[in-house]
C-alpha cells in the first residue's frame, strides 16, 4: 500500500530526526538555559507561521469548528514540544525520541473512535510492533545487574506522546476543510502561544548572547529556521493525504533516523553529541530498529 502520503511522511520523519539531534545539542550544550532555547523556537514559529499566513491568506467561509481545531492542534504540538525538550535535558536523544513515538497507538484509537477511520487486524498488529520497537529503544541496560530499567524522563516523555497524538488528530480534523498552508500557519501560532508561556526573565538576553557564537547561530538556524519548518510542512501534507492513524505510524520511524544521526555525530570524527556507543547499547537499539522497520513494512503491504 505504498502511496504518496507514505513517502511524504517518511521524508518528514527523516528530516525531523536531524532536527531532534540538533535540538539536543542546542538544549544541552549550546544554550545556557531551557527558556533561552524555547525563545529561539518561539521566534522561529512566529516567523514562518507569519510567512505561511501571508502566502495563503485567510480561507473564505472557514467553519469555526475547523479553525478552532487548527488552533487546538497548534497548542497540543506546543505542549508536546515543551515536554519533549524537557525530556531531552534528562535523556539522550535517541531514547527520548523513542518514548515519544508511542503516540501511534493513541492516534489509532482516537482516529477510529472520532474520525471514523478503519484498521484491519494486520494494521493494528503493525502499529503495536512499531511502538514495541520504540519502547525497546527507550529502555537501557543497567550495569548494576538489572537487565532493564525505565529512565526517569519516562512520565514526561509519555505526556509529550499523548499531546502529539492530540495534535495529529485535531490537525486531521481541521484539514478536512482547510488548506495545508493555513493549518501549518495555525499550528505554528498555536505552538508559539505555548512557548510564550514558557518565557522567563532574561531568556531573550541569554539567547542573543549565545548566538554571538557563529556555531550556535548556525545550529539554531539549521534546526529551527530551515529543517523544522520543512519537516512540519511535509508532516501536515502527509496528514492531509492519508489516514492519520497510518501517517502517525510512519512518522514513528523517526527514532531510526535519530539513532543513525546521533551515532554518527557522537564519533570522534563528528563530536557534536555524546551518545553512548557501547556494543550492548548499540545492539539493543539496532534490534529495536529492525522491529520498527518490520512493522512499517507490514503497513506498506496491507
Amino acid at each position: 500500500m505504498t502511496s504518496s502520503y507514505f513517502l511524504v511522511a517518511l521524508l518528514s520523519a527523516g528530516i525531523f530526526g536531524m532536527v531532534t539531534v540538533l535540538d539536543k545539542r542546542l538544549a544541552s550544550y549550546d544554550l545556557p538555559s531551557l527558556p533561552s532555547f524555547y525563545m529561539g523556537v518561539l521566534i522561529a514559529q512566529v516567523s514562518y507561521g507569519t510567512v505561511a499566513l501571508v502566502l495563503t491568506g485567510l480561507p473564505e467561509d472557514a467553519p469555526l469548528n475547523r479553525l478552532a481545531a487548527a488552533g487546538v492542534s497548534g497548542l497540543c504540538w506546543g505542549g508536546a514540544l515543551g515536554m519533549m525538550f524537557w525530556g531531552y535535558k534528562l535523556e539522550e536523544a535517541s531514547r527520548a525520541s523513542a518514548i515519544i513515538h508511542t503516540f501511534p497507538v493513541f492516534v489509532a484509537v482516537l482516529a477510529v473512535v472520532f474520525l471514523g477511520e478503519t484498521l484491519v487486524a494486520g494494521q493494528w498488529a503493525a502499529i503495536l510492533v512499531v511502538v514495541a520497537g520504540a519502547i525497546t529503544i527507550s529502555v537501557w541496560g543497567s550495569r548494576s545487574g538489572t537487565i532493564f530499567r525505565l529512565n526517569r524522563a519516562f512520565p514526561i516523555l509519555i505526556g509529550a506522546s499523548m499531546f502529539t497524538a492530540l495534535g495529529l488528530l485535531t490537525g486531521k480534523y481541521a484539514l478536512e476543510e482547510l488548506p495545508v498552508w493555513f493549518v501549518f500557519s495555525m499550528r505554528s501560532y498555536g505552538m508559539a502561544i505555548l512557548f510564550v508561556s514558557l518565557w522567563r526573565p532574561g531568556a531573550f538576553g541569554q539567547l542573543f548572547g549565545a548566538i554571538r557564537n557563529w556555531r550556535t547561530l548556525l545550529v539554531l538556524f539549521l534546526a529551527e529556521f530551515s529543517l523544522a519548518p520543512l519537516a512540519m510542512v511535509l508532516n501536515v501534507a502527509a496528514i492531509n493525504l492519508g489516514p492519520v492513524s497510518l501517517v502517525s505510524t510512519i512518522t514513528a520511524t523517526r527514532p531510526i533516523f535519530v539513532f543513525i544521526y546521533g551515532t554518527l555525530l557522537s564519533t570522534s570524527a563528528f563530536p557534536l553529541l555524546e551518545e553512548p556507543l557501547e556494543p550492548r547499547t548499540l545492539a539493543v537499539k539496532l534490534g529495536a530498529i529492525v522491529t520498527i522497520v518490520g512493522g512499517i513494512a507490514v503497513l506498506t503491504l496491507l
